[in-house]
């Protein structure tokens, strides 16, 4: 008479049980990844948001001229249509300029720029009130943003020196699992053409 060789319930239990621990070291393992990345994609979302407002600002600034920055929210003397450098400390928090084409005599069709709450604003006819336009998304949250100029209005030798504007952002945004903070600066330099005889 043979005898069968089986495996014993110890032997089965055993081996379920580490089947069932490298089950749960995967799965987690799974589940942390695509934790990581949704996170990464809010992450992405955010700062595409951010720099898509950027690259705006800069390139309206390259083509325009009369560069006016204000360190105070509401425009002082001199008005916005006279230009004003802020080369250092305190940086101007809200900028206005002529755009391309535009007309110098006036500031109804002026672009400015503000930091409005926790929303850059953007405003095509002089900062009038009801024209301010958000340019990031609510989930968007810019703590600070300043600007520095230089070269506004100002001749060396009777040449005009090429206008610089420094942009910096501070701000955050709430993603799954917390919250992702950032910093950008961009420089802008004036693109006009200049030709002398």
């Amino acid at each position: 008479m043979k005898i069968a060789r089986a495996f014993t319930l110890i032997e089965m239990m055993v081996a379920v049980s580490i089947f069932a621990i490298a089950m749960l070291v995967g799965v987690g393992a799974l589940l942390s990844l695509a934790a990581a990345n949704k996170r990464a994609q809010a992450i992405n979302a955010v700062m595409n948001n951010v720099n898509a407002a950027v690259e705006d600002m800069s390139r309206s600034m390259r083509t325009g001229s009369v560069y006016h920055c204000e360190i105070a929210i509401e425009p002082q003397y001199p008005p916005i249509s006279a230009t004003r450098n802020c080369a250092a400390a305190p940086a101007g928090i809200f900028l206005a300029f002529e755009p391309s084409g535009g007309d110098t005599t006036t500031e109804s069709n002026q672009i400015v720029y503000r930091l409005n709450g926790t929303s850059i604003q953007r405003s095509t006819q002089g900062g009038a009130p009801g024209t301010w336009t958000a340019m990031t998304a609510p989930e968007v949250s810019i703590d600070a943003m300043t600007f520095y100029v230089v070269g506004a209005g100002r001749e060396v030798s009777g040449v005009q020196i090429q206008p610089r504007i420094l942009i910096s952002i501070r701000g955050s945004a709430k993603i799954p699992g917390g919250t992702t903070n950032f910093t950008i600066q961009s420089a802008v330099t004036q693109r006009l053409l200049d030709v002398y005889q």
